[in-house]
């Protein structure tokens, strides 16, 4: 099976997943990097109840290039605080679900950002995810992953995952932490200014002022983010007495 024409990977996974005749979907690269061995262990943990698993490369990491790996460790970083639940690797190509769950985690992406948000994604909707440490192999073949440009569309689709996968409550809260912190800074830019322009700040509460508005603006981001998602796991809590 193949496009006549390469479309991207993205394009591959869908097609792959239209054309699949079993129930259980598994991804991973060609590239040797992830060992077969195992998704026995990461299909067994869907039929114990995980709605997606995911293949954490956890072991040999000094496979990954340096760079990419503290990559990894932001997004992940971002994807735990965006999501409220511990992933340690958000953007692993090794991934395992049900072929029914696919229509609710694809995502809209064209890149290497895809696996990034479709697990943000799925822990944003209260599925249960699980990682099972793997080994990473070294790579066979050249990486087509561009640091900075991939970085940006990974940064992108985070921020836009986290705030259309967001409930209308928890954006009510999260407006008004925006203008916080964007008040802050502006109130923190003016105390630099001052003082390196002018060697004092005519404005004495400024500097107070600032890291309290940050400081309030990320605690309502916070708020925001886990009655989101306590909501949407109460939601596939329904759903699961529902059967």
């Amino acid at each position: 099976m193949r496009h006549e024409v390469n479309q991207g990977k993205v394009a591959a996974l869908r097609t792959g997943v239209m054309q699949a005749s079993g129930d259980v979907i598994i991804f991973t690269d060609a590239d040797n990097t992830y060992p077969a061995r195992y998704v026995p262990q990461l299909v067994q943990e869907i039929e114990m109840g995980a709605d997606l698993v995911l293949g954490a490369r956890i072991q040999a990491r000094e496979n990954i290039p340096a760079f990419n790996r503290l990559g990894n460790n932001i997004f992940s970083f971002l994807a735990t605080y965006i999501s409220c639940i511990k992933i340690k690797d958000s953007q692993t190509g090794m991934r395992v679900f049900r072929r029914e769950m696919f229509e609710k985690l694809d995502v809209k992406a064209k890149g290497l950002e895809f696996e990034t948000k479709m697990t943000v994604r799925a822990a944003k909707l209260g599925y249960k995810i699980v990682e099972v440490p793997i080994e990473y192999r070294e790579r066979v073949g050249k990486s087509k992953l561009n640091p900075i440009k991939d970085g940006a569309r990974m940064l992108t689709a985070l921020l836009s995952v986290a705030y259309t996968e967001t409930s209308l409550l928890s954006k009510m809260i999260l407006l008004p932490s925006l203008a916080f912190i964007f008040i802050g800074m502006l109130t923190g830019f003016i105390s630099i200014y001052e003082k390196v322009q002018y060697g004092i700040i005519s404005h004495e509460f400024y500097p107070i002022a600032t890291a309290f508005l940050i400081l309030m603006g990320v605690q309502l981001i916070s708020l925001g983010l886990i009655v989101d998602y306590l909501t949407n796991k109460l939601d596939r809590i329904e759903e699961r007495l529902a059967r």
